[in-house]
């Protein structure tokens, strides 16, 4: 996974004013978007939001009613799935059981008529990527879940695709195999080069992978920007809370909260690992839940009529009155 990038095999993408409806729902609504060659980009939001529908449109198996599909500069609007420079990975993998590894890795090259030898040596080398090359003959029923992700990724890379497609491919993972899958999806998408778009509802996922992210609500992109942009400056309420779940408070308590006047029109937005429970601070509150979490724990604190959220280390030494200070804030 230590190879250089291969920039030959990868293209920037950009949606021009594209929009999506089934029936009485606006899927997507009007949305232009950039996304450079070379980049791991997300597309992150709530279900229902629109994010599946984007990807398959790019990916051509949805045609959008209005506006535009570019990719590497080139209009890709109309073009059918097979006749454009990507590869998906799919949600539940979309692996033919009656086939073994090597036989699903080479699908995709087989529809494209790729002559028989570059075949096997493109199965070989993607599989090596994955970690994969010892399984060319296992069935691929007798994979883990996390083997028969790799073997999806491995089908889609071996095409050598200019845009690789992820439709929540690690969902169906257990946590921890959903953490180190995740780690080692970035180092084959960091080797390769390739422009990667991946669709997650999991915002530790979005920030974990990604060069830059789109939030996405109700069929628009909210706010685009790279992980640490996004966390640190949301422009909205609803990227402050669906980003790491801040504190929202509005009015009289959002000025108290803040120590400073009111701004017209803003809501605040306190981080929960920035409210700082401890002596000596000038917020007085009550602990009424705890929820465990490892190496760290989320409290409830009542403040004023109003429950916030913040987080301690466990172990910490609590009391059910509390005292706490706000260390940082934004107002959106």
């Amino acid at each position: 996974m230590k190879a250089q990038p291969h920039s030959d095999h990868s293209a920037g993408v950009r949606l021009s004013g594209v929009s999506k409806s089934f029936e009485e729902v606006e899927a997507v609504r009007g949305i232009s978007l950039e996304i450079p060659a070379g980049t791991f980009f997300s597309l992150l939001g709530p279900s229902g939001c629109g994010k599946s529908t984007t990807l398959r449109m790019i990916a051509g198996f949805e045609t959008p009613e209005s506006g535009s599909i570019y990719i590497g500069g080139e209009d890709m609007t109309g073009r059918s799935p097979q006749s454009r420079p990507t590869a998906m990975v799919f949600q539940n993998y979309a692996l033919f059981p009656h086939m073994n590894v090597a036989e699903n890795v080479a699908y995709g090259l087989r529809v494209r008529r790729v002559e028989k030898s570059e075949r096997e040596r493109r199965v070989r080398s993607a599989l090596v990527r994955v970690e994969m090359g010892a399984y060319l003959e296992t069935p691929v029923t007798e994979l883990s879940g996390g083997q028969q992700q790799r073997i999806a990724l491995a089908r889609a890379i071996a095409t050598e695709p200019d845009v690789l497609l992820f439709d929540e491919p690690l969902s169906n993972l257990d946590a921890a195999l959903r953490e180190q899958t995740r780690s080692e999806l970035k180092q084959i998408q960091a080797s390769l080069g390739t422009t990667s778009l991946y669709v997650t509802h999991d915002q530790e996922e979005a920030l974990a992978l990604s060069d830059q992210i789109a939030i996405m609500r109700n069929g628009e992109i909210v706010q685009t920007g790279t992980p640490k942009s996004l966390y640190e400056h949301p422009r909205t309420a609803f990227v402050a809370s669906f980003l790491g779940r801040s504190n929202i408070l509005d009015g009289e308590l959002a000025a108290r909260l803040a120590g400073e006047d009111l701004r017209n029109g803003s809501v605040l937005s306190v981080r929960a690992e920035c409210i700082k429970v401890g002596k000596g601070g000038i917020h007085k509150g009550r602990i009424t839940s705890v929820q465990y979490l490892g190496r760290i724990s989320t409290l409830w604190i009542e403040w004023e009529g109003i429950e916030l959220r913040a987080v301690v280390a466990s172990g910490a030494d609590l009391a059910e009155s509390v005292e706490f200070d706000v260390s940082s804030f934004s107002w959106v």
